[in-house]
């Protein structure tokens, strides 16, 4: 598998799109509207952004699974040295860790379950679809319960809002395999003592994918 001198430059690109979104972008909607929402904020316009490109300028997932995992090793140094990027990071929260490794972790897994898969665009959603849900879905429900209930809750209004995205989103990618996986993302999201950047992704993935390899 060849990394092209165009995935090296998009992946420069899209790095650096994420890097103005945390350092510039959240941190004026951390003064705005707080942290919790600035986070959401990242999960779209940074991993959400990152996710629905990537099949349209890759040439395969490996420059999109090195970055997460570089963005992951950044995060955990900032947290060892206790340089918390505050209008965004929460020191009990290691969201953001959790989210970077399942971005690259659920590409890199497809990746070895079928080393062609990039190059088939229904199977490029198995591994995508997941993270779009993680991304958007995840960070359309928190905005939702941060305006409705204005605290911090897993409501039934910002659970149904994330439910009509996944499952028509996941409807128009893959569709009924899709509509299940989003049910099954948005029931993981409520699911307790397990973080909804690791539940999210890796269920609707295993769903998608037994609907698509296996059934």
């Amino acid at each position: 598998m060849i990394i092209t001198i165009n995935d090296i430059i998009w992946g420069v690109v899209l790095t650096i799109w994420v890097g103005v979104v945390v350092l510039y972008f959240s941190k004026m909607i951390s003064k705005k509207f707080g942290t919790y929402v600035s986070r959401k904020a990242i999960h779209m316009l940074g991993g959400g952004i990152v996710a629905v490109v990537s099949p349209l300028v890759f040439t395969s997932p490996i420059v999109p699974i090195f970055t997460s995992y570089l963005l992951m090793s950044y995060l955990i140094v900032i947290r060892i040295l206790k340089k918390e990027m505050n209008w965004f990071m929460e020191k009990e929260n290691l969201g953001e860790v959790f989210f970077t490794f399942s971005f690259g972790t659920i590409l890199l897994i497809m990746l070895l379950l079928d080393n062609n898969y990039w190059s088939n665009i229904r199977l490029v959603y198995v591994a995508i679809l997941p993270l779009i849900f993680m991304s958007f879905g995840d960070g359309i429900t928190g905005i939702i319960r941060n305006f409705v209930y204005k605290r911090r809750v897993k409501g039934f209004w910002g659970s149904i809002g994330m439910l009509i995205f996944c499952t028509v989103i996941g409807y128009f990618l893959l569709g009924l395999a899709g509509v299940i996986a989003g049910i099954i993302a948005t029931i993981a999201e409520i699911l307790p003592y397990i973080d909804d950047n690791l539940s999210v992704p890796f269920l609707s993935f295993l769903v998608l994918y037994l609907f698509v390899k296996v059934f």
